[in-house]
């Protein structure tokens, strides 16, 4: 990683960076966000821990699969509003808890919202993402979506520019972040860029 890129993230660690970011309610939340279900709207969540030395970030690595439009990226738990749902806090719950088997009442802690966002491959779908906080690395059930998952310290993340392979075999250069193998970018990318400075804020 060029000493510059690290900085741009060691920079966030920096005492003088942190904000008194707080815990929001539930009821709160939903007095001042629209977080209504509906047909093109879904919800994923940013679940991060405090790490030996840094805050770590849980990210899930989708099956490859031709059916799914992300298929094999690596991406944050989460999915679309189903009719079952009463809000959108609602769907985060229940695909956090399909996807990894974490309890979004007993296990983690709502800490705030993230922007509003959309993947560029469906710009009609709007993506709210969570922001949520665990005392400890809770245990990971995977679902069978999933083919892996991984904790990265804000320390590890590299910003990072690479070819990678779509599902229909085209190749796309990107900008996002590497950690180990794994790349990170595209909707995940930018939710991630979002969420650092909270996180640190928090942390």
């Amino acid at each position: 990683m060029k000493s510059q890129e690290k900085a741009e993230i060691m920079d966030l660690l920096a005492p003088n960076t942190r904000k008194p970011y707080r815990m929001v309610g539930l009821d709160e939340l939903k007095k001042t966000h629209d977080l209504s279900g509906g047909v093109n709207k879904a919800a994923v969540v940013v679940l991060y821990t405090i790490g030996q030395d840094a805050p770590e970030i849980l990210f899930v690595v989708r099956k490859i699969s031709e059916n799914d439009k992300w298929s094999g990226q690596v991406a944050f738990p989460g999915g679309k509003w189903e009719p079952v749902d009463r809000d959108l806090i609602d769907t985060a719950r229940r695909e956090l808890l399909e996807e990894t088997g974490i309890n979004l009442d007993s296990d983690v802690e709502i800490i705030t919202l993230l922007r509003e966002t959309s993947p560029s491959n469906m710009p009609e779908l709007k993506v709210v993402p969570f922001l949520v906080r665990a005392s400890s690395k809770p245990s990971i059930k995977l679902s069978e979506e999933l083919s892996a998952y991984f904790w990265a310290s804000i320390r590890e993340l590299e910003r990072a520019q690479a070819l990678i392979v779509l599902p229909d075999s085209s190749r796309k250069n990107v900008l996002g972040f590497r950690k180990d193998g794994w790349i990170i970018w595209g909707m995940t990318a930018r939710i991630l860029e979002d969420a650092l400075p909270k996180i640190t804020g928090l942390g």
